[in-house]
């Protein structure tokens, strides 16, 4: 009974117009900011470290405006998962962006190993992805009822999601020896034997090294792809090139920082993302 209320909730908000919605997550982020939250703290620790070059204003909008681009992503991933599918069809319909995701992924024997950063919308880059030739993505299970609306959600346009175990990776490497795409996220902390530390902003962060050994195992081709919110109501989808696997983690957190800085407000800077240190290295959030 609990999850039928918490979908017919979930249907209610994502069906609301995107503009309100948008609106709703802006007024979200703005109390994480007004209230002094973790994420308000987690995001400015973040631009205050890694941009001491700029401006205190500067950090302070930046970090500001990720909070409300943030509340965005929340608000609109109920309406990419439960909201009208003619919406949601209308919203991945980008031609260009289409005809350059084919060029770079298809007729590859390797597959291609598609990277989504946390940047912009990126439950709708996911969407794309699956409307735009399919794919299977790892995604980490969650708690509860959630972790089963999520899903659903998640594949609601033939997208294929497996669990972040040894499992969840064999059915990745599967799909690549089968020609296919996989998608991963870049910029996680991954579980402790599953990264390695490589410079990104210029302070070590644990990386993943899934992509890498893909890579160098089956010959896929590496992308990013990214969904950038455009105005009241609108995404503009981004599609770039990787570095080849054998520029290593370092050469993959360059390109992941390229990604970031084009679009450095809506980027998630709450994330914890340096929470593992190399050894003997002082904790980022407390030095």
């Amino acid at each position: 009974m609990k999850a039928q209320l918490l979908r017919a909730l979930m249907r209610a908000v994502g069906h609301l117009p995107l503009p309100l919605l948008r609106a709703l997550g802006r007024a979200g982020g703005l109390v994480l900011w007004w209230l002094s939250t973790r994420e308000r703290s987690i995001a400015s620790h973040h631009l205050d470290r890694l941009f001491p070059e700029a401006s205190p204003c500067t950090r302070r909008r930046l970090a500001r405006r990720s909070l409300q681009h943030l509340g965005c992503g929340l608000m609109e991933s109920l309406a990419i998962w439960y909201g009208p599918r003619r919406r949601l069809l209308r919203w991945i319909d980008a031609p260009a962006a289409a005809a350059r995701l084919h060029a770079l992924a298809d007729d590859t024997p390797g597959g291609a190993i598609v990277l989504c950063p946390h940047i912009g919308c990126w439950e709708l880059a996911g969407m794309f992805c699956a409307r735009h030739g399919g794919i299977t993505s790892l995604y980490k299970p969650q708690k509860g009822a959630v972790d089963a609306l999520m899903l659903v959600g998640r594949q609601r346009l033939g997208a294929k999601l497996v669990s972040s175990d040894g499992g969840g990776v064999r059915a990745l490497l599967a799909a690549l020896k089968r020609g296919e795409r996989v998608g991963i996220l870049p910029d996680q902390d991954p579980p402790p034997g599953a990264g390695d530390f490589a410079p990104l902003f210029g302070v070590p962060a644990h990386t993943p090294t899934l992509m890498h050994r893909l890579a160098e195992r089956t010959g896929a081709r590496v992308l990013y792809c990214y969904a950038e919110r455009v105005g009241a109501s609108g995404f503009r989808f981004h599609i770039r090139p990787a570095p080849a696997a054998g520029g290593g983690l370092a050469a993959l957190n360059a390109s992941v920082e390229a990604c970031i800085m084009h679009l450095p407000d809506q980027y998630w800077w709450a994330y914890r993302r340096y929470r593992r240190r190399p050894a003997g290295s002082p904790d980022f959030y407390n030095d």
